[in-house]
């Protein structure tokens, strides 16, 4: 039976399969870890995942985090706190690697008993097409104005292609008079659904704006039966338990 936290973590390297193919990038996936390297100097879509607490093939892992540090490109490193054992340990302080957050792990059962939308604020759709995924880019590199992470998530998007992405994901802007202010990511694994990337421009946040996609988001799972994941902020984690999604666990998040 799969645990809670293993379905997080399934979905979140469905995820990071996807986004990086959706780059032409390379993957390293293992029993123990996976490993993205989209050929861009960013630590949002370079991503060490760990699957299990002992590393049993220390040689690809190190492999792939030399090539990191020759090409100077930042990564991050995603681990489940129940993970962080001497290997993983070892292997964070070999890479001068520092916790940078906390995020907990959450998790809605079912979809059965998802009210529909309160809040009408948005209109809400789906991206389809490239001025709707410019709109979404827009508002996923405003959260990171004035820093490196902004060139290299607009180097990441210039070869980004939506129609790898498949069925399974779905990108959505929220528009305040043809204004996009909101993204939501849906993602849609064996096991669950996932739900990212729900943010928002600063000068629109505080009135309810994020709340409304992410209802939105929930009523967009047809598998009514299937739980959905996220991982969320300490602050923002009482946002979700007012949906009905509970804590399973911890991914701490090295830089």
């Amino acid at each position: 039976m799969i645990t809670d936290q293993q379905l997080v973590i399934n979905n979140l390297v469905e995820k990071i399969k996807i986004f990086t193919y959706a780059v032409s990038g390379e993957l390293t996936n293992e029993e123990d870890f996976i490993l993205a390297n989209t050929e861009v100097p960013t630590d949002t879509f370079n991503i060490l995942v760990s699957k299990y607490p002992e590393i049993k093939n220390v040689l690809k892992v190190r492999q792939g985090l030399d090539y990191f540090n020759k090409k100077e490109y930042p990564f991050s490193v995603w681990m489940d706190d129940r993970h962080i054992s001497d290997d993983w340990t070892s292997l964070i302080q070999t890479y001068g690697l520092k916790e940078a957050e906390r995020n907990v792990m959450m998790k809605l059962d079912n979809t059965l008993d998802v009210g529909p939308r309160n809040s009408h604020q948005l209109t809400i759709t789906q991206v389809k097409s490239k001025g709707e995924l410019s709109k979404y880019i827009e508002v996923f590199i405003s959260l990171f104005e004035g820093t490196p992470e902004q060139y290299a998530l607009e180097e990441y998007f210039n070869k980004f292609s939506q129609e790898k992405l498949g069925l399974d994901t779905q990108l959505f802007i929220g528009c305040i008079d043809k204004v996009a202010v909101t993204t939501g990511l849906l993602i849609k694994s064996k096991d669950s659904y996932g739900i990212y990337d729900v943010m928002t421009k600063e000068s629109f946040r505080g009135k309810g704006l994020g709340s409304e996609m992410f209802q939105f988001l929930l009523n967009q799972t047809k598998d009514k039966e299937k739980p959905v994941v996220l991982q969320a902020s300490d602050d923002g984690k009482n946002i979700y338990k007012r949906f009905g999604f509970r804590d399973v666990g911890e991914m701490v998040v090295f830089e």
